[in-house]
């Protein structure tokens, strides 16, 4: 067995990670962004009839021969696994070609369809397309075959749900690979439990994230909950705004308790919205709050034409309106002791303008700080909004990784021979890291394309 990184070798996002024996599979088939934002950008686009051509040349995504769609060649891989539902994980396995099976959560699945739903139809869309891919789900608890290789999916903590990290059973030997994960979360005993696996399963090879293991602070989803809550108290008859990511259900829920506990209304966006609904469709693996007036409502923003009219609207946008209780801006702008306002991303700030916030009214931006260049110029941007509009910023986030210390302890748990680093910058302080706390345990550093013999 070997194994050989395309993508989250040095780096942040894009995992792309070959496993091959006598069958092939491929953990993860996310976007690169960085990479991708070296050639491309909003008004620099790769070619639609050209899309994969196009991005294996600048390097987006590797050059292999009978992956892809519309390559008539032999199929190159048995099947791709999916960890979990953001797009640095799955965004581009909607180019693998129709007949390689791509497996995920059943949950994960529904949050793609969400996310899907709210923009136009996309080549790089895995689940609308004009032929669906062969599309296999599971859950905890479950194990399928690929060929000579048993896969283990095991539920981990992290910032979206239906995460997934995976123990693979070869005839060589047993490895696992971590998605993302975290112990400091509201779901830290899934972690726990995928830690468990690998322990009961004699794990010899860990492929592992380590997004942070150069940062040892840790911020639980409680604390987050606390320090917004005074944030909204203190902001008296003022509105409150906060931004949440889309699929961060967590922080959604962490929220939706500060408006009850503050007794605020909370007005979320529609993408959130949308999120909910989806999220239902899981039934009981997840609790998700009712829409319900004068609690829990929907913002509808105006478009196109700014007068509410049903035209302005998409019909994924309008057949969601007609199910849920919503509230306008100028209600809000009326009422705004009354309302906690969610965002769905920092950019939508400029919606407040016409709801006119009073003075000092609270901006929270409750999602991950700005890494790349391209984030930090468009935080820039948002940070003149908020000066403009007299609001007072504050950032309150509990990350999706897990910490340097929780990451050591993972791996001393599980005691590996072999630690592969994979989604860091940082994969350098592995070694000395793991020497400090008297982990025995080679240290093997990917580099992008470079088979690693790994039984």
């Amino acid at each position: 067995m070997k194994t050989t990184v395309y993508g989250g070798a040095g780096k942040i996002g894009g995992n792309k990670i070959l496993l091959e024996s006598e069958s092939r599979i491929f953990l993860d088939f996310g976007v690169d962004f960085n990479g991708k934002s070296k050639f491309f950008s909003t008004f620099l686009q790769p070619r639609r009839f050209s899309l994969v051509k196009d991005y294996i040349l600048t390097g987006v995504l590797p050059n292999i021969e009978g992956l892809y769609i519309h390559d008539l060649s032999r199929p190159f891989a048995d099947a791709v696994v999916i960890s979990h539902g953001h797009i640095d994980h799955y965004g581009h396995a909607s180019l693998i070609r129709k007949d390689i099976p791509i497996h995920l959560g059943e949950t994960t699945k529904l949050l793609i369809q969400a996310r899907e739903n709210t923009k136009p139809k996309s080549p790089e869309h895995l689940i609308h397309t004009e032929r669906q891919h062969k599309i296999h789900t599971f859950k905890t608890g479950e194990v399928f075959k690929i060929g000579d290789n048993v896969v283990h999916p095991v539920h981990v903590d992290h910032s979206i749900p239906a995460s997934y990290g995976f123990v693979v059973e070869t005839d060589g030997g047993v490895l696992a690979y971590s998605g993302d994960l975290r112990l400091h979360g509201p779901k830290a005993q899934m972690t726990q439990d995928f830690v468990e696996k690998c322990v009961d399963k004699k794990v010899e090879v860990l492929i592992i994230e380590g997004t942070r293991i150069n940062d040892d602070k840790t911020t639980s989803e409680e604390k987050v909950e606390k320090m917004i809550g005074e944030i909204a108290w203190n902001a008296a008859d003022k509105l409150v705004i906060v931004v949440a990511a889309m699929m961060d259900f967590d922080r959604l829920n962490t929220v939706l308790k500060v408006a009850e506990t503050t007794g605020r209304i909370a007005a979320i966006s529609v993408h959130h919205a949308n999120v909910l609904e989806y999220l239902r469709k899981a039934g009981r693996r997840i609790s998700v709050p009712d829409m319900e007036e004068g609690r829990l409502v929907a913002f509808l923003e105006k478009k196109r034409t700014g007068t509410y009219s049903k035209n302005d609207y998409p019909r994924w946008m309008t057949e969601l309106l007609n199910k849920v209780p919503t509230v306008t801006e100028g209600t809000i702008s009326r009422n705004q002791r009354k309302y906690l306002l969610v965002l769905s991303k920092a950019e939508d700030i400029i919606t407040l303008s016409d709801i006119k916030p009073e003075k000092g009214s609270p901006f929270v931006l409750s999602t991950s700080e700005p890494h790349s260049e391209e984030q930090i110029l468009e935080m820039d941007k948002i940070e003149n909004w908020v000066n403009l509009l007299e609001l007072r910023f504050y950032h309150v986030h509990s990350s999706g990784h897990a910490s340097q210390t929780d990451l050591l302890n993972i791996i001393e748990r599980i005691q590996p021979k072999k630690v592969i680093p994979i989604h860091t910058e940082m994969q350098e302080l592995f070694p000395k890291l793991l020497q400090q706390k008297g982990i025995d345990a080679e240290v093997i550093f990917p580099e992008h394309g470079r088979a690693i013999n790994l039984f």
